[in-house]
């Protein structure tokens, strides 16, 4: 597994328990069960998925499938024979996991006895699997602390403020930990009511001399920790990681006015390809900007602050959706459709992020030169480039103005979104003439 490959599953992770933290606790399963308590009592045995939503589980039995659950407290001491997916609070594991383990919560608990027959990805604050516990392949965390006391038969990828190896792991060590190791370890969970239980362990990286790390160990820390060299049967490679002081360096001047002439260039670029691609697209937009001036603030405000609820919206509706083709055994169809539903959200998020960064300008500038141009040499009105070059060029000087050009780049940018919702919304399609 490489880093990217972690970063993606600790991302799923991190999702999928933030969805089932938060909406699933509200009783909803397809072919489960919703209740304050569920116990699946031992010697009961699901031939199916199960998915729940509840306050307590408690699994006793058989799960012949996926398990997929949301709750405050899961305790699984039975077998589920494939996939579990949790989220929740306090999640403890005594029994059987014959697939992988994908779990987001304050504290992970392996007890001993326990297996994990593939991976484990975690994602909370503490993670602790106890001597006697197994993780048939390999183990991913991301999260404040993290205590490996049991087997890991492959690779162990952590990232984390505190990460303490006892047991065994069977191929490479990959870590990130960071804080100041002469800090007193504490348990901020400690004083509140009914928190789960869990070690507090010491700031760094610490390999204790039982330990046995069958390749190597790589880690990036603030400083180095003691390594014993009888734990370790690869190589030992540490990187120190800089911590940032809190000083930020400021940009010379000379620094400030190349990165506002970069833009200048960027943008003039951009928009003499989008008038030589599409001679009508931009004076369009123009022209409906100075026609309705505040309809396009109006309208680029409701735009810019409803993106974010559309595209919240879409991902939730995405997940629901998903969750009820599985539900309703429709194959790996769900599947396709989570990743369907985010590569349009991201392909959305980009498109707006660009239509924020380079087009607002656009079309602010190019409105800007011709208003002005008209008025001072209406000639050069006729060729479009010069009233771009001429209002891009005040554009960037009124961005480069200290603390009133943040909200002039604001405001260009509502009132160019506006702009294009008003075209949009008149049906007057910009006509793409190909040179």
């Amino acid at each position: 597994m490489n880093l990217l490959q972690y970063n993606k599953k600790l991302g799923l992770v991190f999702l999928m328990s933030l969805f089932l933290f938060v909406f699933v606790p509200s009783a909803m399963a397809f072919e489960g069960r919703g209740d304050d308590n569920v116990t699946i009592e031992a010697g009961e045995v699901i031939e199916d998925d199960l998915y729940v939503g509840t306050n307590k589980f408690v699994l006793n039995g058989t799960i012949k499938g996926d398990l997929i659950i949301g709750a405050q407290d899961i305790l699984i001491n039975g077998t589920v024979d494939g996939d579990l997916w949790a989220g929740g609070q306090m999640v403890e594991i005594n029994g059987t996991i014959t697939g992988d383990a994908h779990i987001g919560a304050t504290a992970v608990t392996l007890s001993e006895g326990a297996e994990i027959g593939e991976d484990l990805v975690a994602f909370g604050y503490s993670l602790h699997n106890k001597a006697g516990s197994l993780v048939g392949k390999e183990l991913v965390f991301g999260g404040y602390q993290a205590l490996l006391e049991g087997d890991i038969t492959e690779d162990a990828w952590a990232g984390a403020n505190s990460l303490q190896i006892n047991g065994r792991i069977g191929g490479n060590v990959t870590a990130e930990v960071g804080g100041d190791e002469t800090a007193p370890p504490v348990n901020p969970y400690q004083y509140m009511p009914e928190a789960p239980a869990m070690p507090v362990v010491a700031t760094g990286l610490t390999i204790d001399d039982a330990a046995e790390i069958g390749g190597d160990l790589t880690y990036r820390a603030p400083q180095s920790s003691d390594v014993p060299t009888s734990a370790v049967g690869g190589t030992v490679d540490f990187t120190r990681e800089i911590v940032s002081t809190g000083v930020e360096t400021q940009p010379t001047a000379g620094e400030t006015v190349w990165r506002h002439v970069r833009r200048f260039i960027t943008l003039t670029l951009i928009g003499a390809l989008l008038l030589w691609l599409a001679p009508t697209f931009i004076p369009q937009l123009s022209d409906k900007l100075q026609e309705k001036p505040v309809p396009s603030l109006g309208w680029g405000a409701i735009v810019y602050f409803g993106v974010p609820v559309i595209v919240v919206a879409l991902f939730i509706g995405g997940i629901l959706l998903t969750l009820l083709l599985s539900g309703l055994q429709f194959g790996n169809l769900g599947t396709v459709l989570i990743f369907v539903v985010l590569a349009v959200i991201f392909a959305f998020m980009v498109a707006f992020v660009l239509v924020l960064l380079y087009l607002t300008k656009i079309i602010i500038g190019y409105f800007v030169g011709q208003f002005i141009l008209s008025r001072v040499s209406p000639n050069l009105v006729k060729t479009p480039y010069w009233s771009l070059l001429l209002g891009l060029l005040l554009v960037v000087a009124v961005i480069a103005v200290p603390f009133l050009g943040g909200l002039l780049n604001w405001i260009i940018a509502i009132m160019g979104v506006g702009a294009l919702w008003l075209l949009w919304r008149s049906g007057q399609e910009p006509t793409a003439k190909m040179a």
